[in-house]
């Protein structure tokens, strides 16, 4: 017990290390609001370096690119961002919605496969040979991908569809409304992801080079799978108002007229936040499973 102490106490002291000079950065760019977002973002990233380095730097991957992504163009995604109530500023229920499932499964991977290991005196891999820390890195595809999606398809998507009717024009930020722009920057943004994941296997394991290409390209795959559930989820069960007056869709009551919108559709505990929760868990199982394929046939 005494070996897992000591490794949570060097973990968290290079977390905390690593982790500050990066909080000044957040700060000074006003990426996180203050105080709540920036202390649940330095908890989320000391816990997730805690995990594995390698998914610290994913999730770091993420959240600079989605954040920069955020505030590009913002003046062209003003009216959009009033209309679904999106913020180049993460606060902290957004931070806890991103990162918790990566938490979840990371936390998984050290119990029951990490803590054993130190238990037993084995070496510790940074390698992702676990069922757990492979789902803990398709939940940040699947965020990346969304969020890719989001915002490159607010500026260059043309002629957004409802993913579950697409004959039905919506307008630009719609929850589960796609466009082919959109669609592509979500299969680049996973696919960054998985390329940090190559990179990293190919350098601390000892697994085939077959293996690790398979397992990279299931890993875009999945965190693609996870952004399209997302957008599935916007378009079915996730909370939308219409106002009468503007007559237009929102995510946002009252709207921003002033005037109150009537219940369009969904479930009224459906936000945003909680479609890009549970569409990253179905992203993380998911990929369990798709592991425990590779696994048997390889």
């Amino acid at each position: 017990m005494s070996e897992i102490i000591i490794y949570l106490i060097s973990s968290l002291f290079w977390g905390i290390c690593v982790n500050l000079p990066l909080l000044f950065l957040i700060m000074w760019k006003k990426y996180l609001t203050i105080p709540k977002g920036v202390i649940i973002g330095a908890i989320t990233a000391i816990l997730c370096f805690i995990i594995s380095p390698i998914l610290w730097v994913c999730v770091l991957c993420f959240f600079l690119s989605s954040s920069f992504l955020s505030k590009w163009k913002q003046s062209e995604k003003h009216e959009v961002n009033l209309e679904f109530a999106k913020s180049s500023q993460r606060d902290s229920v957004q931070v806890i919605s991103n990162s918790f499932p990566a938490i979840f499964f990371g936390i998984l991977y050290l119990i029951f496969e990490n803590f054993p290991r130190i238990i037993l005196g084995e070496e510790i891999s940074l390698g992702i040979q676990s069922h757990f820390l492979f789902a803990a890195f398709t939940t940040i595809a699947t965020h990346t991908a969304d969020t890719w999606m989001t915002e490159i398809g607010i500026i260059y998507g043309k002629n957004p569809r409802l993913l579950i009717n697409l004959k039905k024009k919506v307008n630009p930020g719609t929850s589960g409304g796609v466009t082919i722009e959109g669609t592509i920057a979500g299969m680049i943004g996973a696919a960054i992801i998985s390329f940090v994941y190559v990179v990293s296997s190919l350098f601390t394991t000892s697994i085939s080079p077959l293996k690790i290409l398979l397992l990279s390209i299931l890993l875009c795959i999945s965190g693609i799978i996870g952004g399209g559930i997302d957008s599935l989820e916007g378009a079915t069960i996730q909370r939308i108002y219409y106002c009468k007056q503007c007559k237009k869709e929102s995510e946002t009551n009252p709207h921003k007229c002033g005037n109150i919108p009537y219940f369009l559709r969904g479930y009224s505990f459906v936000t945003n936040d909680f479609v890009n929760l549970s569409s990253a868990f179905l992203s993380g199982i998911i990929a369990i499973v798709c592991y425990s394929f590779v696994e048997i046939l390889i």
